[in-house]
């Protein structure tokens, strides 16, 4: 272990969730969100060798008011939106996994037990998803997307915006 890679690689990931928060602090209010500060973010999971793993470490994160939380973790920058059930659609899945192929969807109770999970499933058709969460008995869904960069992040969260207007899944 690298001491000083690790010690570089945290405050390389941090910088960048506070460079982030500021940038979006200034261009989302206009399209009726609003971005709060960012914390330490604690009881994370993070999916490794095949599992869901509990991070007892504090990692960046921040909201966006309503219904988005950003941040970052060693395995790469996140967004998750929390989606009510009854306003997931078909149409809303597969654009949701095709423009975010590194994705994973789960209920917000029981959040380890993922309904769609990118390094598990391949390609799994929107259908077979939608049946998953029909299936549920979970009122509201976690939709994750996974991003190599702060700068693929940001493009992610504004592409959220527009397809989560589109089929109206936000609370604005």
């Amino acid at each position: 272990m690298n001491v000083r890679e690790i010690h570089e690689f945290l405050n390389e990931m941090w910088e960048n969730i506070f460079t982030l928060n500021e940038e979006l602090k200034l261009e989302l209010p206009k399209e009726g969100f609003r971005v709060e500060d960012v914390e330490e973010a604690f009881g994370a999971y993070i999916f490794l060798d095949g599992e869901w793993r509990l991070m007892k470490y504090p990692h960046p994160a921040f909201e966006v008011k309503p219904q988005i939380e950003v941040g970052a973790t060693p395995e790469s920058y996140y967004f998750v939106v929390a989606v009510p059930k009854d306003r997931i659609s078909e149409n809303f899945v597969g654009l949701f996994v095709e423009i975010f192929p590194r994705s994973f969807i789960y209920g917000a109770q029981d959040f380890l037990s993922d309904v769609y999970n990118w390094r598990r499933d391949g390609r799994v058709s929107p259908t077979e998803i939608l049946e998953k969460i029909e299936g549920s008995d979970e009122n509201l869904f976690q939709f994750e997307a996974n991003f190599g960069s702060v700068e693929a992040l940001k493009q992610g969260i504004l592409r959220l915006i527009d397809l989560g207007k589109r089929f109206e899944i936000f609370d604005i």
